[in-house]
């Protein structure tokens, strides 16, 4: 039985309308001796579930939240699909936590997510997303 909870935490730059978060946490490991560019897409490992329990999000304006998943997020250009949507119509903060989480399956070691904002004006958005990597149903 493996059995992992991540939190993990995204800041956009507050310059930008649209993009990736870059993504934060306590086991996401770095050579703190060498320029480090923080992931904006995870990979889950083969034969594990992602399961997505808790979303917390918080914006300065109007924003779209999207989590999205990819079959190969290894590729040069891995094709995305969306499978949650949150939005904040404006300034505020949401947390969200479910009692049927979102579930991605990696059975060949590709497969990964990453989560995007959208906005009309560019702000701070903040996401916050825990994780949990399990091999059980």
């Amino acid at each position: 039985m493996v059995r992992e909870i991540l939190t993990l935490k995204g800041e956009s730059d507050g310059s930008s309308t649209s993009g990736d978060f870059p993504l934060y946490s306590d086991l996401i490991y770095h050579d703190t001796s060498a320029p480090w560019t923080p992931p904006t897409r995870i990979l889950i490992p083969y034969g594990l579930k992602a399961k997505i329990w808790a979303k917390r999000i918080a914006a300065q304006g109007a924003t779209t939240f999207t989590i999205y998943w990819s079959k190969d997020a290894t590729a040069m250009s891995p094709a995305w699909e969306a499978i949650d949507v949150e939005v904040l119509s404006s300034a505020g903060e949401l947390a969200l936590e479910k009692r049927r989480p979102i579930v991605i399956r990696s059975l060949t070691g590709k497969e990964g997510f990453k989560v995007s904002w959208s906005q009309s004006t560019a702000s701070k958005a903040y996401v916050e997303l825990e994780v949990e990597f399990t091999d059980e149903e």
